[in-house]
């Protein structure tokens, strides 16, 4: 579930600096960058969510809300006590062998 907390506070970050930009000086360097980075850290989001064993549907739907789904989906599982298991690689039981 590492990996779908980063994506989510990348996903969550990058949009506020496109909006951001977006409202102040629109500088087209920065859209340039940031909007791949958001478009990457929402299909990670989504990739990460459906690979967590056990997750429920609600948080596979969740995630699918752009901007803000993988911090929705990620309290989604924390409260229904997914820990993740192997949707982490090199976190699973045979790691490090």
């Amino acid at each position: 579930m590492r990996l779908l907390a980063v994506a989510a506070v990348v996903e969550a970050v990058s949009l506020a600096v496109l909006l951001a930009n977006r409202l102040t000086v629109h500088l087209d360097p920065v859209t340039s960058v940031t909007g791949p980075v958001h478009g990457t850290a929402y299909l990670v989001v989504i990739g990460a969510v459906l690979l967590v064993p056990g997750g429920s549907r609600a948080a596979r739907l969740l995630a699918l809300v752009p901007g803000v789904g993988g911090a929705l989906a990620l309290r989604r599982l924390r409260r229904e006590g997914v820990t993740g298991g192997s949707a982490t690689p090199g976190r699973g039981p045979r790691a490090g062998r």
